[in-house]
């Protein structure tokens, strides 16, 4: 995925606000029009094709929100939550025998440590976090936003990694990657008993309802 630096975002918003196509603004920047479309998404415009879009956006969003609303979690389902997302990005044997959940979506690492602490009960003093940040960062204000977003404190930082940022490229709102790592063997064996008999079920049987 390539990367844009911050000005020339802005100088597209800015030539969306003055009404320009962007048709044009994807020839000026030679960048495809989905890219400027996905820059310029949050911004109002009275074109009809925007319009019916942004209805279609906000009814699909709609339906998703109805069917989730009433849905509860609760012990009975919360491992099987936890154990899913760690599927999808977490550590896994023979690389290791522990817990280790990697992502850069604060949303998303917030939302496994919710579901773990819910599910499997962990000794908070047990959570080691490691971050991968750029140069560009500033170190200890990174590390006070996640310790601040995961309720995790300083001291169970380890050391940094810091990469060089690549020239002229930044992500928006990035704040480094983020792995929380938890030393049980056994928790981390029920996480992976979980999601291997749940593929069996679904995928192998077809096993739902």
């Amino acid at each position: 995925m390539k990367f844009y630096s911050n000005n020339i975002v802005q100088e597209v918003r800015n030539l969306k606000i003055q009404g320009v196509a962007i048709s044009k603004i994807a020839k000026k920047f030679n960048v495809s029009r989905s890219t400027i479309s996905r820059w310029v998404f949050d911004m109002p415009s009275t074109n009809p094709n925007y319009l019916k879009n942004q209805k279609v956006r906000i009814e699909n969003r709609l339906r998703g929100e109805k069917y989730i609303s009433n849905f509860k979690i609760n012990q009975k389902n919360v491992k099987l939550f936890t154990a899913l997302i760690y599927w999808c990005e977490g550590y896994k044997y023979p690389h290791c025998n522990f817990i280790g959940f990697t992502n850069s979506d604060v949303n998303l690492v917030e939302t496994f440590l919710k579901l773990f602490r819910s599910g499997f009960n962990p000794k908070e003093e047990k959570f080691r976090i490691h971050l991968q940040i750029h140069d560009t960062h500033d170190k200890n204000e990174v590390i006070d936003f996640w310790s601040n977003k995961l309720k995790i404190p300083k001291n169970q930082f380890r050391k940094s990694t810091i990469t060089k940022a690549r020239s002229k490229m930044k992500r928006t709102n990035y704040n480094g990657t983020c792995t929380v790592r938890y030393y049980d063997s056994a928790i981390y064996q029920e996480i992976m008993g979980i999601y291997e008999t749940f593929f069996r079920k679904i995928v192998k049987i077809g096993e739902v309802g």
